[in-house]
């Protein structure tokens, strides 16, 4: 098994499986020993938590005696990818890259193979992803708002409108939860900041897009939508039937998006280009293909189509 090159935004350096090594399986004492090799701690309590949180898969028995078992042991894919978290974690020069980018890895390996990396596993790292997903300082999590309503905003729209916008948005990211009527109306105004002429229907803006003119209640449904199958993920409320199921039917899309990516940036005058720029790192398309796959997901569980119906409800009940 060789895992892809694997090099982060922070420059912690590449994985790969150009070694002569000839992984064998092991136990979790092997794995320990394996990372004590270069030069990491490590414990049992290390692998038993990364088998916990989906960055390993649970070691498969193994009985050579008519008078019990040995120790479990991970199969050779499993000991290489335990060792190359190890290396690209440890090549970082901020000190240790998060594990919610390693996890990020794995999820990816299961996307585009179906050897390294099992579903019982990915299951287990989808719930370790979504519980880190909107695990963020207050500051930070401001500034992603406010750089949010800023490409959202019409350059006519006020302060007090910005203001209302960011206020909601950084309670729906805190709380997990969006009421879509409060939302539609303060980013109904921050994208058509316009006042209501008596009498005569709100005239709305929508921003263009590399398909078509995109309406405020898109980016609402798929807010809705994603934060609502993050949650799912986050209660392991999806089986991995259904995981298997949704990862058949996105591959060919994703496969096909890779395909026309140069085409579809020349679309218009180019001015869309920057929606089809490749990620030059593993780690910026391990993000891509993670969120890509959240996104089918939304819509193979029927959540997209129902947060499009309620984010035009609420439409029409402030059109009126």
């Amino acid at each position: 098994m060789q895992l892809p090159e694997l090099e982060s935004r922070c420059k912690f350096g590449a994985v790969n499986g150009n070694r002569a090594t000839a992984w064998v399986e092991g136990t979790s004492a092997d794995l320990v020993a394996d990372a004590l090799a270069l030069g990491v701690k490590a414990s049992p309590r290390m692998v038993t938590s990364w088998v916990e949180d989906g960055m390993l898969a649970h070691p498969e028995p193994r009985k050579t005696s008519a008078h019990g078992s040995d120790p479990r042991v991970f199969p050779p894919e499993q000991r290489e990818l335990f060792t190359r978290l190890l290396e690209a974690r440890e090549r970082s020069p901020l000190g240790r890259i998060p594990q919610r980018s390693l996890v990020r890895v794995v999820l990816y390996l299961w996307l585009i193979n179906d050897t390294v990396v099992l579903t019982p596993q990915a299951r287990r790292a989808w719930r370790t992803h979504a519980r880190a997903t909107g695990q963020t300082t207050a500051v930070r999590r401001s500034e992603n708002v406010r750089a949010i309503v800023e490409q959202l905003a019409h350059p006519s729209a006020s302060l007090k409108q910005r203001r209302a916008a960011q206020l909601v948005l950084e309670e729906g990211e805190r709380t997990g939860r969006i009421d879509v009527d409060r939302l539609t109306s303060v980013l109904t105004e921050l994208y058509s900041p316009w006042p209501v002429q008596p009498g005569m229907p709100r005239i709305e803006r929508a921003l263009p897009g590399p398909f078509g003119p995109v309406p405020v209640q898109h980016h609402i449904a798929m807010w809705k939508a994603k934060q609502q199958t993050i949650r799912r993920l986050r209660h392991e409320e999806i089986d991995e039937l259904e995981l298997d199921r949704v990862r058949a039917v996105h591959r060919p899309m994703w496969a096909d998006h890779q395909a026309r990516r140069s085409a579809l940036a020349t679309i218009g005058a180019g001015e869309f280009a920057a929606y089809f720029a490749e990620p030059d790192t593993m780690e910026g398309r391990a993000i891509e293909a993670v969120d890509a796959f959240v996104s089918t997901l939304a819509g193979e569980l029927g959540l997209i189509e129902a947060a499009s119906h309620a984010a035009e409800t609420a439409r029409l009940r402030l059109a009126r």
